[in-house]
């Protein structure tokens, strides 16, 4: 037995504010100008995208996953490092630096800040599976993780907590567990990390690997 789930249009014929509160009620994060090209988009096509639709496009133009505010720091101060021994400076799946003449290490980076601070179990472990993959579609075989790891204090009141987000202990138990579940069942053990706790993190914890 089956069930027909509900898809809605979502109207975007609507002027400069209303677009962005729109983009604010739906929780997708979109800039004006943002919205605007999703608007022009779908008046092209000549109908109005479904929920599904909207939703996806805010996934996809979201920081973690196309790094808008940060790729022009990333191109500025990493993808165009040179050196004598890099052989890939991130131009793949991962930066791949000469050991000597026989030899070559992998080096990877992967931040999945926001996907723990909504679930931090899956969020932190899809993190270290991510990272993995990437050593490996170089060619080479895992051997160790670093994880640094920052949330808000542990300590928070519940009455001094963001509406929205939640609690640093909650969000901190969960990834360290992520963390731990994952690289125990794929056998590469996490050699080293740091954990540092400041107010500044409440609303988005960093969870790096």
């Amino acid at each position: 037995m089956s069930s027909k789930q509900n898809v809605f249009e979502i109207n975007l014929d609507l002027p400069d504010e209303k677009l962005l509160e729109l983009s604010k009620k739906i929780g997708i994060g979109l800039s004006l100008e943002e919205m605007k090209s999703v608007k022009n988009y779908f008046k092209q096509e000549g109908r109005n995208p479904t929920d599904i639709e909207i939703q996806a496009i805010g996934q996809a133009w979201s920081e973690h996953c196309c790094y808008k505010s940060s790729k022009s720091l990333l191109k500025k101060f990493i993808f165009n490092i040179e050196a004598p021994q890099n052989i890939f400076v991130i131009k793949e799946d991962a930066g791949v630096v000469e050991f000597d003449k026989d030899y070559a290490y992998v080096l990877a980076l992967e931040s999945h800040n926001h996907p723990s601070a909504v679930e931090p179990y899956g969020g932190a472990a899809t993190g270290i599976g991510g990272i993995l993959r990437d050593v490996v579609c170089m060619g080479a075989q895992p051997v160790a993780l670093i994880d640094p790891i920052f949330f808000g204090p542990l300590d928070l009141p519940y009455d001094q907590l963001p509406k929205g987000v939640k609690h640093p202990e909650f969000l901190f138990r969960g990834v360290v567990a992520g963390i731990r579940d994952y690289g125990n069942r794929v056998g590469i053990p996490t050699v080293s990390g740091s954990v540092y706790f400041h107010p500044g993190y409440t609303g988005n914890c960093i969870v790096n690997v």
